[in-house]
């Protein structure tokens, strides 16, 4: 009897700033570099921080450092989970796997309830290994609460930390991804050339 209430309470608290919704797919633009595989399944208050590892290689082999002009941010408002607000900054980081490292951009919008929030980071450039995040300090509690997917794969790209040192991989049952993805305009000076071009 004592196993099953403690499994039952290791698993609420695995949950607890977790909730399942299935409200239907999200098409993006083939231009976006994600993570998440289009099927919401959860949406998340953990942490005061919550974001995505982009790693280059995963997209284009060999990639290097590129810009990244917008960040498409995905969040979910529940009844019963109520924000204190909806006011949250989005950034862009430089850094590896165990976690931001260097500021890039951020840009101070108001979340929309299941809706694509686009932040303006142009003009940034990012090495072969960055984030792209939700801060929350706005909040007292995490919000808005950040939507994702239920993919369960085995390797960690979402992660949430309260106190932007330790970062702990988003994990119910497995790795899901949080719905963040960026644009990618490949090499930075040619990105900025074409947008130079296009001017004139």
């Amino acid at each position: 009897m004592r196993t099953v209430i403690l499994v039952t309470a290791i698993a609420a608290a695995a949950l607890a700033g977790n909730v399942e919704v299935h409200p239907g797919g999200i098409e993006r633009g083939i231009e976006w570099l994600t993570y998440d595989n289009g099927t919401p399944y959860w949406f998340s208050w953990d942490g005061a921080y919550r974001g995505v590892w982009f790693n280059i290689e995963d997209f284009i082999p060999g990639g290097g450092s590129g810009g990244v002009g917008l960040g498409e941010f995905w969040f979910y408002h529940h009844s019963s989970c109520p924000w204190d607000t909806g006011d949250v900054f989005l950034e862009l980081w430089n850094g590896g796997v165990e976690g931001p490292q260097v500021l890039q951009a951020q840009d101070q919008v108001t979340a929309l309830h299941y809706a694509p929030v686009y932040a303006d980071f142009w003009p940034a450039e990012v090495e072969p290994e960055f984030w792209a995040l939700v801060n929350t300090e706005m909040s007292a509690g995490g919000w808005p609460s950040t939507l994702g997917d239920g993919a369960q794969g085995t390797v960690y790209h979402s992660f949430f930390s309260d106190d932007f040192i330790v970062w702990e991989p988003w994990d119910i049952g497995g790795a899901c991804n949080y719905f963040i993805s960026v644009d990618w305009g490949g090499s930075f000076a040619e990105t900025t050339w074409a947008g130079i071009k296009a001017v004139f």
